[in-house]
């Protein structure tokens, strides 16, 4: 009786609740050097050590050197890169800013391609006087993440 009780409690506490496990087999990923067609210099450089980084660190995925190691090569081309201004001080400074970031992502697996249009909004606070390099390394440090995570996604859905 107590193992039919656990099992139930088990499958209650991992259903319905959004809850799903990480397919536990590792994809081997080869991250292309992304295209950049924004008018913001070095993004895609902070983007692609930022993807690696994330790959490394979540599970799922394992970032490897050699592309003919891979099981699903990423390539991207940064299209949009735009800076908005969200709240100005008395002093004219823009204090709180939006960046939009627009990245054609080429996912290929198996001999697919999937094409995915990545479009995301980050709100940031500049009160802190950030350097470029610093903002470009926040900012695509949080793409990278929602990144991983469609790429989870899609992984699941194949």
């Amino acid at each position: 009786m107590p193992k039919n009780l656990l099992f139930i409690l088990e499958a209650l506490l991992f259903s319905g609740c959004g809850f799903h496990l990480i397919n536990p087999a590792q994809n081997r990923v080869y991250v292309e050097v992304f295209s950049n067609r924004s008018l913001q210099p070095g993004i895609e450089i902070f983007m692609v050590k930022n993807l690696k980084k994330t790959l490394a660190e979540l599970p799922g995925f394992t970032p490897v050197s050699k592309k003919n190691s891979a099981d699903i090569i990423l390539e991207g081309t940064i299209q949009q890169f735009s800076r908005d201004p969200e709240f100005i001080a008395e002093s004219d400074q823009i204090v709180m800013a939006s960046y939009k970031i627009k990245i054609l992502l080429e996912i290929i697996k198996n001999g697919k391609t999937t094409e995915k249009t990545f479009q995301q909004t980050y709100v940031v606070n500049l009160t802190r006087q950030l350097k470029t390099d610093e903002l470009l390394d926040n900012i695509s440090k949080k793409v990278s993440k929602d990144i991983y995570f469609q790429l989870i996604n899609l992984d699941e859905k194949r």
